[in-house]
């Protein structure tokens, strides 16, 4: 009885009532009446059921019925405590999980920024920064220069998810092959002209200037568009053409002294002719008496006077030179070790009408100069004539590739095979007919080879154990491989 008085105390009877519902308010006196007429009556069960026991007397029952009432008494307000406290507790909790999401919404979403006329490369660094995949299309505009943005999917100041796609939209510039009509520029001067390439973005129409001795500085010479076939009227974006204007006539005093440089480094011409500004034409010549990069003669005598931006010539040593020779009637063998100056190669391939051992080309000219600075190396291709197809019988299909490259396609014969597998009782994979062979083909030809199929024959019938009779034992051919042999 002492076990279950102690049980029975205050905070059983909390759990008891923050099991009730709204409705047990009203309820609540008779909830009280009850458990004290449950509790006196479980305490004199238990007493009868202790009948053994000695009997109690009146006053410890007294003592400990008045014990058991202190026990249960309740608070009248802690139900309203209770309920200010959960909701107290849901309140904050909402606010925190309002919190938490705001929180992790604003750390995995960033805001677009306006890329509108912006360039490309700076909206790709943005999406790098923020995690924001850059997904790009592009299309011709005339108000957009290339590589500006032109659109994007998410307007500015709007959140995106990090991870997601930005589709923007950039411009190629104008469309190339739009026909602009070219205007009369003979009727305008170089700023009306410029003014016209702006307006219609036709950045391939160059405007370039020189002088004359004719023509007005600032006015037009001439229109020239690199493709002579395109009229004026179909001009496109993307054709190259030149607008010349003048810069009206330029007139300089020759009081420039020409020295001697007959002999003298290139370096030296190169360093007078920028000082003086003179256009130089440079060629070369071999010589076997002037050092390779120095002066052999020049155009203009030494001490004549030049002007400014005058024209004239030198002509620089490439030193000694070899002379290629003609390889025509020479063998094969004679190309290759009659000149050691030269690095001759040899090459033989096949020809289809050159004979065997006769010269079909050679990579240098006969009588071209070499000097040290051109490569020495000359190749001379001799024929082989045609090409004569071997027996291949007995190999593996495996090295028929092989063979077939080395001992004609690399030698200039479009020689190739066709396989077909037959029985027979050869090993799997070696050839066992071929549909030409040991005779001459065109230099395009295809043979057909036939390939055993037969993976029960031995490899090697050598390599068996036991005596090696005199006769191998007579097999079974298929009729298809006997008609296949035939």
């Amino acid at each position: 009885m002492s076990d279950f008085l102690s049980k029975f105390n205050k905070d059983n009877y909390e759990d008891l009532v923050n099991e009730q519902t709204d409705d047990t308010s009203k309820d609540k006196e008779a909830v009280e009446h009850e458990e004290e007429r449950t509790t006196v009556d479980d305490i004199e069960t238990t007493s009868e059921q202790d009948t053994s026991a000695e009997p109690e007397s009146s006053i410890s029952r007294s003592v400990r019925r008045q014990h058991v009432e202190e026990d249960v008494e309740i608070d009248p307000d802690y139900r309203k405590k209770k309920r200010r406290r959960l909701w107290m507790i849901i309140s904050g909790s909402v606010l925190a999980g309002l919190l938490i999401f705001w929180i992790y919404y604003m750390l995995v979403h960033v805001t677009v920024e306006d890329f509108v006329d912006q360039p490309v490369s700076e909206a790709r660094a943005w999406g790098k920064e923020n995690d924001i995949e850059i997904q790009l299309e592009q299309e011709h505009s005339m108000e957009y220069d290339a590589n500006q943005i032109i659109a994007q999917s998410v307007p500015a100041e709007k959140k995106i998810r990090k991870g997601k796609t930005l589709e923007l939209t950039s411009s190629l510039g104008p469309d190339p092959d739009d026909v602009i009509p070219l205007a009369d520029f003979s009727e305008m001067n170089q700023e009306e002209a410029m003014a016209w390439i702006e307006e219609h973005k036709a950045e391939n129409l160059k405007i370039v200037t020189e002088y004359s001795d004719d023509i007005d500085e600032g006015s037009f010479i001439k229109l020239t568009i690199n493709d002579s076939g395109i009229d004026e009227s179909d001009y496109r974006r993307k054709d190259n053409a030149a607008l010349y204007y003048s810069k009206g006539e330029e007139v300089f005093e020759k009081d420039i002294t020409i020295p001697d440089f007959t002999e003298k480094p290139k370096e030296e011409v190169e360093e007078w002719a920028k000082k003086n500004e003179i256009d130089i034409t440079y060629k070369e010549k071999d010589s076997n008496k002037i050092e390779i990069g120095n002066v052999i003669s020049q155009s203009e005598a030494a001490d004549e006077k030049i002007a400014k931006r005058d024209e004239m010539e030198v002509v620089i040593s490439t030193g000694k030179a070899i002379v290629v020779p003609n390889f025509w009637g020479l063998t094969p063998e004679e190309a290759s070790s009659n000149y050691p100056d030269l690095n001759v190669n040899v090459k033989q391939v096949y020809h289809s009408e050159v004979a065997y051992g006769t010269l079909i080309a050679q990579s240098v000219e006969k009588d071209t100069k070499l000097t040290e600075d051109d490569d020495n190396q000359v190749t001379v291709t001799y024929s082989l004539g045609r090409p004569y197809l071997k027996d291949y019988r007995g190999q593996l299909e495996g090295d028929l590739a092989q063979l077939f490259h080395e001992e004609y396609q690399s030698k200039g014969a479009d020689i190739d095979y066709i396989v077909k597998y037959v029985d027979s009782p050869e090993v799997k994979g070696t050839v066992v007919d071929m549909g030409t062979f040991n005779e001459f083909v065109p230099m395009t030809y295809t043979v057909e080879i036939s390939i055993s199929n037969n993976s029960s024959a031995p490899a090697d019938p050598s390599n068996d154990l036991g005596d090696v009779p005199d006769e191998p034992p007579e097999e079974e051919i298929p009729e298809d491989a006997e008609a296949e042999e035939e």
